[in-house]
Protein backbone atom coordinates (compact mmCIF):
# COMPACT_ATOMS: atom_id res chain seq x y z
CA UNK A 1 0.00 0.00 0.00
CA UNK A 2 0.73 3.56 -1.07
CA UNK A 3 -0.08 6.17 1.17
CA UNK A 4 0.48 10.02 -0.33
CA UNK A 5 -0.10 13.52 1.39
CA UNK A 6 -0.54 16.41 -0.57
CA UNK A 7 -0.18 20.00 1.65
CA UNK A 8 -1.95 23.10 0.16
CA UNK A 9 -2.08 26.69 1.52
CA UNK A 10 -5.75 28.36 0.10
CA UNK A 11 -6.46 31.61 0.79
CA UNK A 12 -9.62 32.69 2.78
CA UNK A 13 -11.46 33.49 -0.09
CA UNK A 14 -10.66 30.52 -2.46
CA UNK A 15 -11.70 27.68 0.32
CA UNK A 16 -15.38 27.16 -0.78
CA UNK A 17 -13.82 26.60 -4.25
CA UNK A 18 -11.11 24.88 -3.70
CA UNK A 19 -13.09 22.66 -1.20
CA UNK A 20 -15.54 22.51 -4.02
CA UNK A 21 -12.85 21.10 -6.76
CA UNK A 22 -11.78 18.29 -3.47
CA UNK A 23 -15.42 16.81 -3.50
CA UNK A 24 -15.19 16.68 -7.48
CA UNK A 25 -12.13 14.87 -7.03
CA UNK A 26 -13.48 12.27 -4.78
CA UNK A 27 -15.88 11.13 -6.57
CA UNK A 28 -13.17 10.29 -9.31
CA UNK A 29 -11.10 8.43 -6.55
CA UNK A 30 -14.05 6.80 -5.50
CA UNK A 31 -14.46 4.97 -8.83
CA UNK A 32 -11.36 3.71 -8.75
CA UNK A 33 -10.60 0.45 -7.78
CA UNK A 34 -6.46 1.35 -6.42
CA UNK A 35 -8.14 3.94 -4.23
CA UNK A 36 -8.19 2.44 -0.29
CA UNK A 37 -8.94 5.39 1.45
CA UNK A 38 -8.95 9.47 0.88
CA UNK A 39 -9.56 12.16 3.43
CA UNK A 40 -8.91 15.55 3.41
CA UNK A 41 -8.24 17.34 6.89
CA UNK A 42 -7.97 21.89 7.67
CA UNK A 43 -6.18 23.61 9.48
CA UNK A 44 -7.41 27.86 8.87
CA UNK A 45 -6.26 28.30 5.43
CA UNK A 46 -4.10 24.60 5.27
CA UNK A 47 -5.18 21.32 3.65
CA UNK A 48 -4.24 18.34 4.13
CA UNK A 49 -5.06 15.63 1.18
CA UNK A 50 -4.23 12.01 2.10
CA UNK A 51 -5.04 9.04 -0.09
CA UNK A 52 -3.75 5.76 0.31
CA UNK A 53 -3.07 3.49 -2.67
CA UNK A 54 -2.92 -0.24 -3.83
CA UNK A 55 0.51 -1.32 -3.94
CA UNK A 56 2.11 -0.82 -8.03
CA UNK A 57 2.30 -4.48 -8.10
CA UNK A 58 -0.84 -4.96 -8.02
CA UNK A 59 -2.06 -2.84 -10.59
CA UNK A 60 -1.64 -4.96 -13.92
CA UNK A 61 -2.20 -1.92 -16.26
CA UNK A 62 1.35 -0.50 -15.10
CA UNK A 63 3.43 -3.96 -16.44
CA UNK A 64 2.39 -3.03 -19.67
CA UNK A 65 3.73 1.01 -19.47
CA UNK A 66 7.93 1.14 -21.14
CA UNK A 67 10.40 4.17 -20.19
CA UNK A 68 9.66 6.64 -22.98
CA UNK A 69 11.24 10.26 -22.63
CA UNK A 70 12.68 11.93 -19.59
CA UNK A 71 12.81 15.84 -19.33
CA UNK A 72 16.37 16.44 -17.38
CA UNK A 73 14.57 19.39 -15.82
CA UNK A 74 12.93 17.01 -13.85
CA UNK A 75 15.99 15.81 -12.38
CA UNK A 76 15.68 19.23 -10.23
CA UNK A 77 13.86 19.33 -6.70
CA UNK A 78 10.70 20.99 -7.32
CA UNK A 79 8.93 22.36 -4.46
CA UNK A 80 5.20 21.28 -4.96
CA UNK A 81 4.29 21.38 -1.23
CA UNK A 82 4.83 24.25 1.10
CA UNK A 83 8.00 24.25 3.90
CA UNK A 84 7.25 23.87 7.41
CA UNK A 85 7.73 27.62 7.82
CA UNK A 86 5.18 28.01 5.31
CA UNK A 87 2.56 25.55 7.03
CA UNK A 88 3.21 27.24 9.96
CA UNK A 89 2.41 30.60 9.29
CA UNK A 90 5.78 32.19 8.64
CA UNK A 91 7.67 34.38 10.68
CA UNK A 92 5.09 36.05 12.41
CA UNK A 93 4.20 32.67 13.59
CA UNK A 94 7.63 31.97 15.13
CA UNK A 95 7.51 35.60 16.67
CA UNK A 96 4.56 34.87 18.09
CA UNK A 97 5.14 31.57 19.58
CA UNK A 98 8.58 32.32 20.95
CA UNK A 99 7.24 35.88 22.22
CA UNK A 100 4.71 33.69 24.03
CA UNK A 101 7.07 31.07 25.24
CA UNK A 102 9.79 33.52 26.88
CA UNK A 103 7.15 34.85 28.93
CA UNK A 104 6.98 31.68 30.15
CA UNK A 105 10.52 30.97 30.56
CA UNK A 106 10.96 33.88 32.74
CA UNK A 107 8.25 32.36 35.47
CA UNK A 108 9.22 28.65 35.09
CA UNK A 109 11.38 27.62 38.15
CA UNK A 110 13.51 25.49 36.22
CA UNK A 111 14.03 27.07 33.10
CA UNK A 112 14.28 30.81 34.69
CA UNK A 113 17.75 30.64 36.08
CA UNK A 114 18.99 29.14 32.36
CA UNK A 115 18.04 32.37 30.98
CA UNK A 116 18.71 34.74 33.65
CA UNK A 117 20.04 38.28 32.07
CA UNK A 118 18.59 37.51 28.93
CA UNK A 119 19.12 39.68 25.50
CA UNK A 120 15.35 41.15 24.96
CA UNK A 121 15.88 40.17 21.47
CA UNK A 122 16.57 36.46 21.92
CA UNK A 123 13.42 35.37 21.02
CA UNK A 124 13.83 36.91 17.81
CA UNK A 125 16.69 35.22 17.35
CA UNK A 126 15.34 31.67 18.42
CA UNK A 127 11.98 32.28 16.09
CA UNK A 128 14.67 33.22 13.21
CA UNK A 129 16.72 30.61 13.69
CA UNK A 130 13.70 27.70 13.79
CA UNK A 131 11.80 29.53 10.79
CA UNK A 132 15.42 28.93 8.94
CA UNK A 133 16.12 25.34 9.78
CA UNK A 134 12.26 24.78 8.51
CA UNK A 135 12.97 26.09 5.35
CA UNK A 136 12.14 30.09 6.04
CA UNK A 137 14.81 33.14 5.02
CA UNK A 138 18.52 32.63 5.72
CA UNK A 139 18.59 35.35 8.66
CA UNK A 140 20.04 33.92 11.17
CA UNK A 141 22.95 32.80 8.85
CA UNK A 142 23.56 36.20 7.22
CA UNK A 143 22.85 38.64 10.90
CA UNK A 144 23.79 35.82 13.66
CA UNK A 145 26.40 33.20 12.49
CA UNK A 146 24.53 30.17 12.02
CA UNK A 147 24.81 27.08 13.39
CA UNK A 148 28.63 28.28 14.66
CA UNK A 149 27.13 31.05 16.96
CA UNK A 150 24.40 28.60 17.95
CA UNK A 151 27.10 26.08 19.38
CA UNK A 152 28.84 28.86 20.86
CA UNK A 153 25.96 30.28 22.73
CA UNK A 154 25.45 26.96 24.82
CA UNK A 155 29.41 25.58 25.67
CA UNK A 156 30.15 25.35 28.78
CA UNK A 157 26.27 26.02 30.34
CA UNK A 158 26.23 22.65 31.76
CA UNK A 159 22.52 22.10 30.81
CA UNK A 160 20.68 19.46 32.42
CA UNK A 161 18.37 16.92 31.17
CA UNK A 162 15.64 18.11 33.82
CA UNK A 163 16.01 21.63 31.56
CA UNK A 164 16.30 19.92 28.16
CA UNK A 165 12.95 18.32 29.06
CA UNK A 166 11.13 21.04 30.31
CA UNK A 167 12.24 23.43 27.51
CA UNK A 168 10.57 21.25 25.38
CA UNK A 169 7.78 20.60 27.31
CA UNK A 170 6.60 24.29 27.86
CA UNK A 171 7.63 25.07 23.98
CA UNK A 172 4.98 22.40 22.96
CA UNK A 173 2.12 23.40 25.32
CA UNK A 174 3.09 27.39 23.59
CA UNK A 175 2.75 25.39 20.24
CA UNK A 176 -0.66 24.79 21.34
CA UNK A 177 -1.89 28.11 22.97
CA UNK A 178 -0.67 30.47 20.29
CA UNK A 179 -2.48 28.03 17.43
CA UNK A 180 0.37 26.26 15.71
CA UNK A 181 -1.03 23.71 13.14
CA UNK A 182 -1.54 20.64 14.69
CA UNK A 183 -1.89 18.19 12.01
CA UNK A 184 0.07 15.17 12.50
CA UNK A 185 2.53 15.79 10.06
CA UNK A 186 3.37 18.95 10.88
CA UNK A 187 3.68 18.31 14.70
CA UNK A 188 5.68 15.11 13.75
CA UNK A 189 8.35 17.21 12.24
CA UNK A 190 8.20 20.17 14.68
CA UNK A 191 8.70 17.49 17.73
CA UNK A 192 11.28 15.92 16.26
CA UNK A 193 12.84 18.98 15.35
CA UNK A 194 12.83 19.92 19.10
CA UNK A 195 13.99 16.61 20.45
CA UNK A 196 17.14 16.36 18.30
CA UNK A 197 18.22 20.25 18.54
CA UNK A 198 17.85 20.12 22.77
CA UNK A 199 19.54 17.27 23.01
CA UNK A 200 22.18 18.81 19.97
CA UNK A 201 22.01 21.42 22.73
CA UNK A 202 22.79 19.51 25.80
CA UNK A 203 25.89 17.48 24.32
CA UNK A 204 27.58 21.18 23.38
CA UNK A 205 27.10 22.88 27.07
CA UNK A 206 28.69 19.74 28.96
CA UNK A 207 31.80 21.22 30.38
CA UNK A 208 35.12 20.26 28.56
CA UNK A 209 33.20 20.03 24.75
CA UNK A 210 34.37 21.80 22.22
CA UNK A 211 32.59 22.69 18.86
CA UNK A 212 35.89 21.78 16.61
CA UNK A 213 33.51 21.50 13.33
CA UNK A 214 31.84 24.27 11.80
CA UNK A 215 28.80 22.13 10.90
CA UNK A 216 25.79 24.32 8.83
CA UNK A 217 22.53 25.06 9.43
CA UNK A 218 20.19 21.89 10.29
CA UNK A 219 17.17 21.66 7.80
CA UNK A 220 14.11 20.21 8.16
CA UNK A 221 11.18 19.06 6.10
CA UNK A 222 7.80 17.46 5.71
CA UNK A 223 9.42 13.59 6.67
CA UNK A 224 12.95 15.06 5.95
CA UNK A 225 15.61 15.23 8.12
CA UNK A 226 19.44 16.48 6.76
CA UNK A 227 20.83 17.91 9.64
CA UNK A 228 24.01 18.19 7.82
CA UNK A 229 23.16 19.07 4.39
Amino acid sequence: MITEYVHYVVPAELAGDFETACSKAARALSASPYCRTYDLSRNENQYTLRVTWVAPQDIPELAEYQPFATDKRLEEPVALAPTLFEWAGGAEAFDKLFTAFYRKVAEDPVLAPVFAGMNPNHPKHVAAWLGEVFGGPKIYSQQHGGHPHMISRHLGRALTEEQRRQWVRVLIDTADEVGLPSDAEFRSAFVGYLEWGTRMALMFSQPGVEATVAEPMPTWGWGEVRPWF
